[in-house]
């Protein structure tokens, strides 16, 4: 009735919502003509803007983000200091990781026949998906957070 909804759902990303979606009893064809993107979205937490410091990228979080030292040239690496406006914890709120799966007439047809996550997780990402690992590493390359903050909100996005 062109009512736009909202909701929430629990799953390791964006493209695993339209599995999760046909397990809870939603028909595939409703699937595919009522939605028009899913967003998934993890929590972390954001380094203090007044006393974050520069830092480096130890070999564990450079292989855990699937970075190369080449391509920290331009990167603005930081880490936590402490002060009295983050009551010396380094940290000052929180920001999201997000991840947008659009939903092309493709995509749609791929749910209409019942495709699997793996499939509908590739085209995501040939029509631009970021995943929620690669929205981490560019705010941690920006230094807003940290590796350690990525790494354990997108454990699920490893590969």
């Amino acid at each position: 009735t062109g009512h736009l909804v909202f909701s929430t759902l629990h799953t390791n990303d964006a493209p695993s919502a339209v599995a999760r979606l046909a397990d809870i009893g939603v028909k595939p064809f409703l699937i595919a003509s009522a939605v028009r993107a899913i967003e998934a979205q993890r929590l972390v937490r954001k380094l203090c803007g007044d006393c974050k410091t520069s830092s480096a990228l130890n070999d564990r979080e450079l292989r855990a983000l699937g970075l190369e030292v080449s391509q920290l040239v331009e990167a603005t690496i930081m880490g936590p200091n402490g002060c009295n406006k983050c009551r010396q914890g380094g940290y000052r709120g929180r920001m999201s990781l997000v991840e947008i799966f659009t939903i092309d007439d493709e995509v749609r047809n791929m749910i209409n026949q019942q495709l699997t996550t793996p499939q509908l997780r590739k085209r995501a990402r040939e029509l631009g998906m970021r995943t929620l690992r690669e929205d981490g590493v560019r705010k941690v390359l920006s230094g807003m957070t940290t590796a350690e903050e990525v790494i354990e909100a997108t454990m699920a996005d490893a590969d």
